[in-house]
């Protein structure tokens, strides 16, 4: 086996915002280093969580050995497993695995179980040159300190040049929940249509904020996706003045640089007993959907020809209930179900957002 170097493995890290350098390990984040000061501590470690981050290369190797220090969140209640790696072989799911060696952090305690070193190894790969791509887990951060090879085994970065959509939302688009690494809505809805994807969804931070809209105005994006409205429902965060004003000025920030950029404000999926009753004087979820829609229609009177509003019932409605093992997250099925549906929506038929 040979080994990468640091230098060697970072251009063939994807899905990240910025990466953090330390002496010995590369760590992809979905928020600017320099800026991780500006974010609370819950926030910053969402953002840290490799949701959607993946090392993609084109080599000859017939196997993989990715060594990291990792923390993964604690397990929910419920059969799905959390910190899968899946590992894809030009565009197809070869196999997944959750490795070994697992340190799991109890966010509420602040508590750390486990030794952090960890190792995942996939053999076996097709013979010839391929594109490998290993999807990090969702609900760890992990900060890569070797990727080994076949020796004599060639490896270099694989541009991806499909059209890249970002999609920024609440947990229900970072989908900690889904037990696989590629299986959130945003990944299974890109995959179907043949798109790249960056996933900007952090759970319990999608506050409709000028930090997150700085760094989607920034980003590289071919289509945007706003997931808005469940995050600042609790303790009623934003009022009914205050929320369709700061979903103006999030898009107002965005269309600085993506002027055209196709752009979709989808609104809360289904959730029981925030349907109909907002939390502290602030908008139900019923509320939120027509706010959000009146957001859109005045962009759409001012001129802005490339906006759309999608009802998230149409993603996720009450029928689907029952994939809510916690009344408020789908589970992995459920997750299916919304990508397939976006990609039908939004990426396929008549009017698709972008063409591949």
């Amino acid at each position: 086996m040979k080994s990468l170097s640091l230098d060697e493995i970072e251009p063939l890290l994807t899905g990240q915002v910025d990466v953090r350098r330390r002496k010995d390990s590369l760590q992809p984040l979905r928020l600017p280093v320099a800026e991780l000061g500006f974010y609370d501590p819950f926030n910053r470690w969402v953002g840290s969580c490799a949701a959607a981050c993946r090392v993609r290369l084109s080599t000859t190797s017939r196997s993989l050995r990715l060594t990291a220090t990792q923390r993964l969140l604690a397990q929910p209640a419920g059969d799905e497993q959390r910190g899968a790696y899946d590992l894809y072989v030009d565009g197809r799911l070869f196999g997944r695995s959750h490795g070994t060696g697992v340190a799991v952090i109890n966010l509420e305690s602040g508590t750390l179980e486990g030794d952090e070193a960890f190792a995942i190894d996939f053999q076996d790969l097709p013979a010839g040159e391929k594109v490998v791509e290993l999807w990090l887990p969702q609900s760890a951060t992990v900060s890569i300190t070797g990727l080994e090879l076949d020796d004599g085994a060639s490896a270099t970065s694989a541009a991806d040049p499909r059209p890249r959509i970002l999609f920024h939302g609440s947990s229900i688009t970072h989908c900690m929940e889904a037990e696989g690494a590629s299986n959130g809505w945003p990944a299974v809805a890109a995959r179907l249509a043949g798109f790249d994807h960056l996933n900007l969804g952090w759970a319990g931070s999608c506050l409709l904020s000028g930090q997150a809209a700085r760094i989607i105005r920034d980003t590289r994006a071919d289509a945007i996706v706003l997931k808005l409205g469940i995050n600042v429902f609790d303790g009623g965060q934003l009022r009914e003045r205050t929320f369709p004003d700061s979903a103006h000025a999030m898009i107002s920030i965005i269309r600085e640089r993506h002027k055209t950029t196709p752009l979709v404000v989808a609104s809360p999926i289904y959730s029981p007993g925030r349907e109909d009753e907002g939390s502290l004087g602030g908008p139900s979820l019923v509320r939120m959907r027509q706010l959000l829609q009146d957001v859109v229609a005045a962009r759409v009177a001012a001129g802005d020809a490339a906006i759309r509003y999608l009802d998230g019932l149409s993603l996720f409605g009450a029928a689907d209930a029952h994939m809510l093992p916690d009344d408020l997250h789908p589970n992995t099925e459920g997750y299916r179900l919304m990508g397939e549906r976006f990609n039908a929506l939004m990426l396929s038929g008549d009017q698709p957002l972008i063409r591949a």
